[in-house]
């Protein structure tokens, strides 16, 4: 099962600009399967993954702002 790079974007949220990678690959009974990659910084990634490349689009800012303000208590409270 390779997977194949569709295409690369950037997501705009809350001010901050994230390189999004979509990928497409084929199960074993022929059905397509999305993900996508967001990269938060060179070593901080997300994965998700959809049936349709629509569903993947329409959840991704969604998401992304989540585990932004996630990642933001844990920097809160490795500060404090």
């Amino acid at each position: 099962m390779n997977q194949k790079l569709i295409k690369q974007t950037t997501l705009d949220v809350e001010e901050r600009t994230f390189t999004v990678r979509y990928y497409e690959r084929r199960t074993t009974n022929g059905a397509s399967r999305y993900s996508a990659e967001v990269e938060f910084h060179e070593d901080d990634y997300m994965i998700l993954d959809a049936d349709s490349l629509n569903g993947l689009e329409t959840n991704l800012t969604r998401l992304v702002r989540a585990s932004i303000y996630s990642r933001m208590l844990v920097e809160t409270r490795r500060a404090a």
